[in-house]
């Protein structure tokens, strides 16, 4: 699935958090700058169109949708920025060792995960936090492995479930992507993998965000 970078006219008031960030409210659609295959590198070229734009006062901004796909806020496609950052563990896979703490093991996409608690953050955050926990898992033989993954914005999915004492609980499910940091990072080595001559590569994966909204006696 391509991904567009459009532009909008923000509010004149608005103040953005982030370089990603996207105006509130119904956005309406201006023109489209291109469409990329990765996610990434249509953000790169939405954070750098915004910058050049606060620079010369250009009342537009970028933001990044999935084409083909139905918005809520924007007629042409769901809103994939901002990204928000997850830190995941895995099980570590048999036979991988990293270079680095930061690799990224080819097979992640498909790794089981062992935590799916974890709190969304900026990138900066999620990259220190991967780095201190992997330092640890090499230091201690850790069974475990952590990864970033971006999220984006708009969920695929809601569900809402009552349960038999009122609890409300809406389920969001959101399309995520690994990220392979591009500082000091790698995919590690695999050639001890009983896999390895498989064809590994990274793909998307699926992330459940629940909440529970409210509770009603």
């Amino acid at each position: 699935m391509p991904y567009a970078i459009w532009l909008v006219s923000p509010p004149d008031s608005w103040k953005r958090a982030t370089w990603d960030d996207v105006p509130p409210g119904q956005c309406e659609p201006l023109s489209c700058l291109g469409e990329e295959a990765d996610l990434f590198a249509a953000v790169r070229r939405a954070i750098e169109f915004n910058q050049s734009a606060e620079r010369s006062s250009d009342n537009r901004w970028a933001v990044v949708v999935e084409s083909g796909t139905s918005g809520r806020r924007l007629s042409v496609g769901r809103l994939c920025t901002p990204l928000s950052y997850r830190v995941l563990a895995i099980w570590w896979p048999t036979g991988w060792e990293p270079n680095s703490p930061w690799d990224v093991p080819r097979c992640a996409w498909r790794a089981p995960v062992a935590d799916q608690s974890a709190d969304p953050m900026d990138y900066q955050k999620a990259f220190a936090t991967v780095g201190a926990l992997n330092r640890q898992s090499i230091d201690r033989a850790s069974p475990l492995w952590y990864v970033i993954v971006a999220v984006q914005n708009e969920p695929l999915s809601r569900t809402v479930t009552f349960d038999s004492l009122g609890m409300e609980t809406t389920v969001e499910v959101r399309n995520a992507h690994i990220v392979v940091p591009e500082e000091d990072s790698a995919r590690g080595d695999c050639s001890f993998c009983p896999a390895r001559a498989l064809d590994c590569s990274q793909f998307p994966v699926q992330w459940a965000d629940r909440t529970v909204k409210q509770t009603s006696a």
